[in-house]
């Protein structure tokens, strides 16, 4: 019973940053993000919702325009479970790529994001990402 106390919490407080999160409330969001960070157990790679909090602190940076942040929070999140098949898992690490001018792991991660779901992943997402790939693989 307590872990589920403890993943509950964890929800709680993503639910939290989610909303600031859409309010463009970065640091709000942040805090309630790496608050729920600090409920997941080491090793943090063994638990579940370990990939959607790093995502969510990635996100939160990204959106806030801290791409070097952004890029070590979504690297974080590549460590934890179900990362490898995870298209926004990709999608995200390749943008933090992106946008810190390392363009060859972009083009890598993007890659991979497009092979597990295609053109949807980039769904509502930023052009650039999309044109970006087409000069590296075809589309």
């Amino acid at each position: 019973m307590a872990q589920q106390t403890t993943l509950d919490k964890i929800q709680s407080l993503c639910d939290l940053g989610d909303g600031y999160l859409n309010a463009d409330q970065f640091a709000e969001a942040l805090e309630k993000y790496r608050e729920a960070a600090t409920l997941i157990p080491e090793p943090f790679t063994e638990h579940q919702l370990a990939l959607s909090v790093y995502t969510a602190i990635g996100e939160a940076h990204l959106f806030a325009g801290q791409h070097q942040q952004s890029l070590e929070a979504f690297q974080k999140a590549m460590n934890a479970q179900g990362a490898i098949e995870n298209p926004l898992a990709h999608l995200r690490l390749g943008q933090a790529y992106f946008e810190v001018g390392r363009m060859d792991d972009a083009a890598d991660e993007l890659t991979r994001a497009y092979m597990l779901d295609g053109r949807d992943v980039f769904d509502g997402e930023d052009d650039k990402y999309l044109a970006f790939l087409a000069t590296r693989i075809t589309l």
